[in-house]
């Protein structure tokens, strides 16, 4: 390159640099995360074995009114392959100091759980709850829903009613799940899960990507009250058309609880889902809908805030069950020591009862740890 260009280029760039300085200034980059080991054993599958994650968290902000956040696991799988999965990255925009509008990747806000309960340092259990699949938990139970995430636009807003109390709205349109992996429209019943002689239930995809399977989106919000810092209870809603023809839908709907107390904590969620299936009736399809629900909930005691001789222990008893299809029910009694306030030793048994299949019991040993 010519050394006069050069110089335009580096005089361009530094009056740019100038002009933007005090914006430059004002950006911050925080890395933050989670962590977690685990051992753990399963009668079912007749094993035990360790497993590790890294989850770091990366927080940018651009200026006073735009972040940008982005989660990243990083894990092994059971053939000891490193495993890179991208679990959110999107932009914030502050329009107010109540609304926030949001695009990117982003955890789909239903329920309390998937998007502020997962990490692992805050989970108090070494599991996802009964009614919840995937994010480095596996079990006997068929789960309701995935934790979900997906690419789109939200927009949240706070309503501020009172002292220490406040209504929060989330608002959302995503992509959307789509059939299962080689699945087609005519056999959207295959390997699935049957209902009183009907068709069975179609086992859909809710992995996020940046294509979609048809013109309709998912949408849907969470309405919650707030009774700060004890008290939170919500409702949250989810619809999307799956199917390459726009013909079938899925529904949820949820309401979720979060107490906080001097010792104890107590939160559980209740979700009801609907999935329409094709079934041949008379030589032609008709749409048969599949109803399901489950609930989940979990007491903590925190025993070491209790008496002194147990400083850092706490009790953790969970229950869940699903019901109408895939009936089962699980308990989980846990034993957790905090290292400090971001480091905790997890002990816990699992009893799963499955109605129409095999049980499973299960104990894990898992170290979480926040950064």
């Amino acid at each position: 390159m010519p050394v006069k260009y050069l110089a335009a280029i580096t005089v361009a760039a530094s009056s740019l640099s100038a002009a933007n300085a005090s914006e430059i200034d004002s950006a911050r980059f925080v890395l933050s995360g989670y962590g977690d080991v685990k051992y753990e054993t399963s009668e079912l599958q007749d094993s035990s074995a360790y497993s590790a994650r890294f989850v770091p968290i990366f927080l940018f902000s651009l200026s006073d009114k735009v972040h940008v956040e982005a989660e990243t696991e990083i894990s092994l799988n059971a053939e000891g392959e490193t495993e890179v999965e991208l679990e959110y990255a999107d932009l914030h925009y502050f329009l107010t100091d109540t609304t926030t509008l949001t695009a990117g990747k982003f955890l789909v806000p239903f329920g309390q759980f998937g998007p502020n309960i997962h990490p692992s340092w805050i989970n108090r259990s070494p599991w996802t709850p009964g009614i919840y699949g995937s994010h480095g938990s596996s079990q006997a139970m068929e789960a309701l829903l995935p934790i979900l995430s997906d690419v789109g636009v939200a927009i949240q807003q706070t309503f501020v009613i009172g002292n220490h109390q406040k209504i929060f709205v989330d608002l959302y349109s995503t992509n959307g799940p789509g059939i299962e992996a080689d699945e087609h429209e005519e056999d959207l019943a295959e390997e699935a899960t049957e209902e009183d002689g009907h068709a069975e239930l179609p086992e859909l995809a809710f992995e996020a990507g940046s294509g979609d399977n048809n013109k309709n989106k998912a949408f849907g919000g969470r309405v919650a009250y707030a009774m700060l810092p004890g008290i939170e209870v919500g409702t949250s809603y989810y619809s999307a058309t799956y199917d390459d023809d726009e013909t079938l839908d899925f529904t949820a709907q949820g309401f979720d609880v979060n107490l906080i107390g001097s010792h104890y904590l107590v939160r559980g969620e209740y979700i009801e889902t609907q999935t329409d299936g094709l079934e041949e009736e008379k030589g032609e399809n008709e749409i048969h809908t599949f109803k399901r629900d489950g609930w989940y909930l979990q007491g903590t005691l925190q025993t070491g805030k209790i008496w002194s001789s147990l400083a850092g222990t706490e009790l953790v008893l969970e229950y869940a069950e699903t019901n109408k299809l895939a009936e089962a029910s699980r308990w989980m009694v846990g034993v957790n020591y905090w290292l400090d306030a971001r480091a905790v030793i997890k002990i816990a048994y699992d009893d799963t009862d499955v109605e129409e299949g095999e049980d499973d019991q299960r104990l894990a040993i898992q170290l979480s740890y926040g950064f």
